[in-house]
């Protein structure tokens, strides 16, 4: 029992030290806050030491060993010490207090979490999963999307809808890919990635079939897409340039299709830039900066059509081809006419995501 206990305090230990080596943030307000490192203590001691293992493994690696879920019970608080609340004045739940000590010393409340497709506790009730790399951060739009005409759709007719009005919208007629050449479709399929560095792509086109597809850089990943692996078989030397931003991606992103919407989140160390046009602003189509850590819901059914087919108010239709199924996402550089890079063909490694057609 005395070195069951050992091991308990040892793990816990380590775990406060990780935590206060984050020092402090933005905001000027201490990682340290002492009432905030109670808590946290507090909750570590309702662990089990298996727990505490993978978590401080997941901490240890920064999220490249990110483990299992670490169950708390959502009802779980300090004992004797009074509940502490969020921004909206509801019970802050357990893995906010954990994302805040290993991650986001500055989060404010739940609502600005979104849990990452590998999390198989989403739909559980009872308990509350804690571990901090098992969370993303949502970005927070610098301005509101643009207006958008709420009809109801259904009181249209079938030759009303949009053609997004599907999971996923239709890539016919559209000529706006650098990669769609006519190739037939698996019908599990829901895209394909596509691989470039500079204009010139790299690798076979990749099929997805799972819901979500990890694509990193040269980590060390049980599945997913493998950049460094591709790099390795392209028929020409990547350049310098090339190479240090493939360096640059490690964790790279997730890409997760959610009830016909896609999803990316960041998890690397750099910022992602992603064009798509559910994203785009009609008078100024610049990528968006995805910070590290962060998540986006980079393709909108509905927002596509849209913009693709002037539906609702102050849209107008995108010059010159588009392809809406097409999203683009450059790691760790950007490009348009705020950056020395005009076009994304000159972003030294970069994913097309080419979404499958209707079926």
């Amino acid at each position: 029992m005395f070195m069951f206990r050992s091991r308990k305090t040892n793990l816990t230990r380590r775990l406060v030290k990780a935590r206060k080596r984050r020092g402090g943030n933005e905001t000027g307000r201490p990682a340290d806050d002492d009432r905030d490192q109670t808590g946290v203590f507090e909750l570590l001691k309702q662990l089990q030491e298996n727990q505490l293992e993978m978590l401080l493994r997941a901490v240890d690696t920064r999220g490249q060993d990110a483990g299992n879920c670490v169950l708390v019970a959502r009802t779980a608080v300090a004992p004797s010490r009074r509940v502490d609340y969020d921004d909206d004045r509801q019970p802050q739940q357990p893995h906010v207090s954990f994302c805040r000590a290993w991650r986001w010393p500055d989060l404010r409340k739940g609502g600005e979490l979104k849990r990452l497709p590998m999390c198989r506790s989403a739909s559980d009730s009872v308990y509350d999963c804690c571990n901090p790399y098992h969370w993303s951060r949502l970005l927070q739009p610098e301005t509101p999307p643009p207006p958008y005409s709420r009809i109801d759709m259904d009181q249209l007719k079938p030759e009303e809808r949009a053609p997004s009005e599907v999971p996923l919208v239709c890539r016919d007629s559209y000529p706006g890919s650098l990669t769609t050449n006519g190739d037939s479709v698996n019908p599990l399929e829901w895209c394909k990635l596509a691989y470039w560095e500079l204009s010139e792509r790299v690798g076979p086109l990749f099929p997805v079939e799972p819901p979500a597809v990890n694509v990193f850089g040269n980590v060390s990943h049980p599945d997913g897409l493998s950049l460094e692996m591709l790099a390795q078989h392209s028929f020409s030397p990547s350049k310098s340039a090339v190479q240090k931003a493939r360096c640059k991606i490690g964790l790279g992103v997730t890409l997760s299709r959610e009830g016909g919407r896609v999803w990316v989140y960041n998890r690397s160390d750099n910022p992602v830039f992603v064009n798509s046009l559910t994203l785009e602003d009609p008078d100024c189509p610049l990528p968006t900066r995805v910070p590290a850590e962060h998540c986006l819901c980079v393709f909108d059914p509905t927002r596509a059509a849209q913009r693709t087919f002037g539906w609702g108010f102050g849209h107008r239709p995108p010059i010159g081809p588009v392809d809406p199924n097409s999203i683009r996402i450059s790691f760790a550089k950007g490009w348009g006419p705020n950056y020395s890079r005009r076009e994304i063909t000159s972003c030294p490694c970069w994913l097309e995501i080419l979404l499958a057609p209707c079926r």
